[in-house]
Parts: C-alpha cells; sequence; structure tokens
C-alpha cells in the first residue's frame, strides 16, 4: 500500500534512534502498543496520555521513550500494521486467482479475523480514520485505493451490479467495516466482529442460498 522507506512512515525507534533487538526490548515494545490500542479503544487517542499508557504497559517513562519519541509515534506504528495487514491479505487474495467477488469476500473476511484477535490492528484501523491524527485518513484512503480495481473487476464480469461509481462502492465497503469494527471495540464486544462483518457481506451480497454459501467458503 505504501513505500516504507518514504520517511514519514519510518518506524519510530525513540530517541536513542536505534531499533529495539533483544527480546525483552521487543516485548516492552508489543506491551506499549497492546496497552495504547486497549486504551485508545476506551478513551479515545485524544484522551488517552502518555501517563495512561505508563500505567497499564506497566513500563517505566524512560522505556516508553526509548521506543517511541511521542503519542503520536505509538499511532503511526499502529497505522503502518494496519496497513501493511491490508497489503498482505490483498496480496494473497489476489493470488488465489479467484473470481473478484469472492476475493473481496476473503479480504474482509481475513481482515475481520484480524482485527477481531488483533487489538494493535483494531487500533490502526480505528486511528485511519481519527481525525485529530494528522494524516491518518491517507492509511484509509489507500486501503480502499487497494480494493477499487478488485471490486471493479467484479462489476465489470458482471458478478456485481452496480449503477452508480465503483469506486465509491469500494469506499462504503471499507466504511461499513470501520463502522462494524468501531461499534463492537466501544460496546467491548471485540469477539462479535467476523459475525458483524459477515452480516455486512450479506446484505453486500445478497442473502440467497448461492451468496450464502460463498460468504461461507471465502477464506484465506
Amino acid at each position: 500500500m505504501h513505500d516504507h522507506n518514504e520517511p514519514d512512515l519510518e518506524i519510530d525507534h525513540g530517541k536513542t534512534g536505534r531499533p529495539p533487538m533483544q527480546p525483552r526490548a521487543k516485548a516492552t515494545r508489543e506491551a506499549i502498543l497492546e496497552a495504547s490500542a486497549t486504551l485508545f479503544s476506551k478513551t479515545g487517542y485524544a484522551g488517552t496520555t502518555i501517563d495512561d499508557i505508563v500505567a497499564l504497559a506497566r513500563v517505566t517513562k524512560g522505556a516508553m521513550y526509548f521506543h517511541f519519541s511521542k503519542k503520536e509515534s505509538v499511532a503511526r506504528e499502529m497505522l503502518r500494521r494496519w496497513s501493511d495487514a491490508v497489503t498482505e491479505t490483498v496480496g494473497k487474495a489476489i493470488a488465489t486467482g479467484q473470481p473478484a467477488d469472492r476475493q473481496v469476500l476473503m479480504i474482509y473476511r481475513e481482515l475481520a479475523r484480524r482485527t477481531q484477535n488483533e487489538a494493535i490492528s483494531r487500533a490502526g484501523l480505528v486511528l485511519s480514520v481519527e481525525p485529530s491524527l494528522n494524516d491518518a485518513y491517507a492509511t484509509y484512503e489507500e486501503w480502499t485505493e487497494a480494493l477499487t480495481p478488485i471490486v471493479i473487476d467484479a462489476i465489470r464480469s458482471g458478478t456485481l451490479d452496480c449503477a452508480e461509481s465503483m469506486s465509491r462502492l469500494a469506499d462504503t465497503l471499507c466504511a461499513g467495516f470501520v463502522g462494524a469494527v468501531k461499534v463492537a471495540a466501544s460496546l467491548g464486544e471485540n469477539d462479535t466482529i467476523a459475525h458483524r462483518v459477515d452480516d455486512l457481506l450479506m446484505m453486500w451480497r445478497g442473502t440467497d442460498p448461492v451468496s450464502v454459501r460463498m460468504i461461507e467458503g471465502a477464506t484465506l
């Protein structure tokens, strides 16, 4: 989805500028991200402070700043991970050689599984539409742009009937996915994300038996 060699997308390794190499350092970094993901889900990005993250992660401020120079750096790592998850998932779906509409089902089911089970990926998705985080929306746009060619192929092949803007349909599917994840997260029902996304896909494909069977079998 993007070139991770670009300066604004580089991983922030904190004040030292060195990537943590030891297992303990890596575990600390993940603990900070997991704690941040939990807090962003409960109190929002803007409502979460560095002190909150340090307390929940049970790390020192020194350890926090070793890995991340500021709260925005934590958020950007989450956005990077979500972006990587989308890139990996879209690539796998395309590699199956399945019809385009089935690829869309595969992509959304796999991303639903990941956002249900991975707090950091889930937080990255939600942050992609966070208005107070500069340039975060670019990650969301990259996601819709990755899906648009596949949706257009499905429409052109006749498997989808869409008289409106083809690119807008891809955006609407992504927006519906974000809504399903955000509602589940806000209610503390992350275990329902996959089911909510399945419902979304059935509404998109229709509820006839053939469409339901396609959804049941479309996994990566």
